[in-house]
């Protein structure tokens, strides 16, 4: 690995026969083996030895003398079998140890530990495994330390303060001496010679896919061991240190665009505060004018004239109603009135004598409690909206009162289309119109401002199910009522 950063990505070589070791047998069978041939053959060569000798010296073979030597190869051979079992199981017990604690390291236990009298292979392996475990328990306990350090960042932090962190977290995680991130270029931060016995410089490549954003180095004890692995993972930790500095960057352009949002959203309700405001003077003159000329001479463009005045101005009220409500200036004036009169006349001055039209009163006597300005906006809205949205269909309205809530309810339905479920929700926001209106002119605050107005009363405006009064959509107005004793 190079000390300047990650180690260069070399081309996948083909992974080598693994090794074998010894014959077919297992090191139990051969060593217990070993241990027979050894104890055994010595005694039948000299038994061998003994043979010739008194062949050689009487001419022929004693069979006394050959049936003690079978006897004793014999028995010799059994007390080797039972000698080299006994030695093999204290030979090979402490393998047995040695495999059961890589099992457990495997495993996840990394207090398992092994100790054995010694130096010679046996105490080596044993020696190697117990390195093993303690680099194993440092590395996961460096790794959760790097996760803690991880998530205690945040984009909200700032630069130099997410640098701090993570320069302080890195020198805890890796028993750094000193530690310090370089941002920037990371070939113009120099590379450290190593020198045996002075503190071992380190060092990681803030790395992304890319780019490379700079450079996180500092020093380690001269007696700190540093391996490939520890490399890694401090390259990990790097990676994910430009991880956060990447995500802080994002999270600081997010900020600024939504600021500027805002800033265009604030200058467009400045914009609609003055034109709504600029334009009821000219209308309130072209309207004077025209129903003045009226009166000289008929004339149906004059009666077109007063009839869109009169629709321009309530949307320009409508305007103004939400830069009120938007400014938090909206007020009611509230008075206690009848509403299905109210609901005859905001008809009578919609215009739409085409469209079938049925009022039913069934208020039993209760009044309403609210602002007669607003109300009359709210009824206007709410049927200029049936008539257009319904497609020419009949509307219903309903005036009840609902005692278990001492609230007075003026309901209009149309026969129309409807509201489908997905736009139930919405459709009460600013600017949003439903999917069956897409044809329809509008501006999209008719709902909005009629529900604001209706909760500045001590109301509310809400959609009723399907099929209240008539097969569409149906909007009930709820206002605070007084029962006729109370009237």
């Amino acid at each position: 690995m190079t000390a300047a950063g990650r180690r260069p990505v070399e081309a996948p070589a083909t992974r080598p026969e693994p090794q074998r070791i010894g014959s077919g047998l297992s090191f139990r069978a051969r060593l217990t083996l070993g241990l027979i041939a050894g104890s055994v053959l010595p005694l039948a060569g000299f038994g061998l030895v003994l043979l010739a000798t008194e062949i050689t010296r009487t001419g022929e073979a004693d069979s006394t003398l050959i049936r003690v030597v079978l006897f004793v190869l014999a028995a010799a051979v059994i007390v080797a079998v039972l000698f080299a079992v006994r030695l093999a199981n204290s030979l090979t017990s402490p393998l047995r140890a040695v495999s059961k604690a890589v099992e457990r390291t495997s495993s996840g236990d990394l207090s398992a530990r092994v100790f054995v009298a010694g130096d010679d292979e046996l105490a080596r392996l044993v020696e190697s495994h117990n390195r093993l475990a303690n680099d194993l328990e440092r590395r996961n306990a460096e790794l959760g330390r790097i996760l803690l350090a991880i998530g205690e960042t945040s984009p909200r932090d700032g630069l130099d303060r997410l640098v701090a962190q993570a320069t302080r977290s890195a020198r805890a995680a890796f028993g750094m001496i000193d530690t310090r991130i370089e941002l920037g270029d990371p070939a113009m931060v120099p590379v450290e010679e190593d020198i045996p016995g002075e503190s071992r410089p380190i060092r990681a490549v803030l790395a992304l896919p890319d780019e490379r954003l700079g450079v996180l180095v500092g020093h380690l004890p001269a007696t700190r061991t540093w391996d490939p692995a520890d490399q890694d993972l401090l390259e990990l930790y790097a990676s994910e240190v430009a991880v956060a500095i990447r995500n802080l960057e994002l999270y600081e352009q997010v900020q600024r665009q939504a600021e500027q949002l805002m800033e265009l959203d604030q200058a467009k309700d400045e914009f609609l505060r003055g034109i709504s405001h600029n334009l009821q003077t000219p209308l309130t003159s072209i309207r004077g004018y025209a129903e003045q000329m009226g009166t000289e001479r008929e004339d149906q463009r004059l009666s077109i004239i007063v009839e869109q005045t009169d629709r321009l101005y309530r949307i320009v009220r409508q305007l103004v109603s939400v830069s009120r409500l938007e400014s938090g200036t909206l007020k009611s004036a509230t008075e206690v009135l009848a509403l299905a009169p109210r609901v005859r006349r905001a008809w009578d001055a919609l215009g739409a004598a085409a469209v079938p039209f049925d009022l039913a009163d069934d208020a039993e006597g209760w009044l309403a409690i609210a602002d007669p300005d607003q109300l009359d906006q709210v009824l206007w809205a709410l049927l200029d909206n049936s008539a257009r949205y319904a497609g020419g269909a009949a509307i219903h309205a309903r005036v009840a009162p609902r005692p278990e809530e001492r609230r007075l309810a003026v309901t209009i339905a149309d026969d129309g289309p409807g509201v489908k479920p997905e736009d139930r929700d919405r459709i009460f926001d600013r600017y949003e119109r439903g999917a069956a209106g897409a044809g329809v002119e509008g501006t999209g605050l008719g709902l909005y401002v009629s529900r604001s107005l209706c909760r500045a009363m001590g109301g509310d405006l809400i959609l009723e199910p399907a099929g209240t009064l008539g097969s569409g959509a149906a909007f009930s107005v709820l206002l605070p009522g007084e029962p006729p004793e109370q009237g």
